[in-house]
């Protein structure tokens, strides 16, 4: 796992909209490093370099990593599950993998797997049909960052199409609350039924 240098790389303008916002609420950001350790007992976080940060509320992700079933088939290298980037399909002919397990060149983060898993899902069916199969799987997807104040902004990003990753910020607005809210809302919606 590399340390981000920035909130969020592909996009210098989302970066320094954070930036921002952490600096007008006397937030330190400690960009470039990664917490490696924890001591409860001393209510301290532990860097990659030594050094040490004391908290009162200790909030992390923990790494990703594909569950113990995944890797006890034989499928992981490393933790992963290896998949050509561009179909999502592994080295077993006819088997595919999206999300946390997959090694897609994407982040982590529901929005990508939704997209790798529309791909592979339209890739099954013109297996099946005959038809003509989707184009590549392009690492798009839309991340939205909560502003407070009743304000929410959002970066498009775009990891694979291109020869680098690159990201559109869209500033914080009020508006972008009631897109967020139906993003959210139609994804429930058409996965657990009702609403939207």
């Amino acid at each position: 796992m590399i340390p981000l240098g920035t909130p969020v790389p592909p996009s210098p303008e989302a970066s320094a909209a954070l930036e921002a916002e952490f600096a007008r609420r006397d937030i330190a950001l400690i960009a470039g490093r990664r917490v490696s350790a924890l001591d409860p007992q001393r209510s301290v976080a532990i860097l990659d370099d030594g050094a040490e940060l004391p908290f009162d509320l200790f909030l992390g992700v923990p790494r990703h990593r594909a569950p113990e079933v995944v890797i006890a088939s034989g499928m992981t290298e490393d933790g992963y599950v290896q998949v050509d980037p561009a179909t999502l399909e592994t080295r077993f002919p006819g088997v595919y993998a999206v999300g946390d397990v997959a090694t897609a060149g994407v982040p982590k983060a529901g929005v990508f797997a939704e997209g790798a898993a529309r791909i592979v899902a339209q890739t099954l069916i013109a297996k099946l049909r005959g038809g003509e199969g989707p184009g590549p799987h392009l690492g798009r997807g839309t991340c939205y960052i909560e502003f407070g104040q009743g304000r929410v902004g959002s970066v498009d990003i775009d990891f694979l199409s291109g020869p680098s990753r690159t990201g559109s910020f869209n500033a914080p607005s009020v508006a972008m609350v009631a897109e967020k809210e139906h993003f959210g809302s139609s994804r429930r919606a058409r996965w657990f039924g009702g609403g939207d």
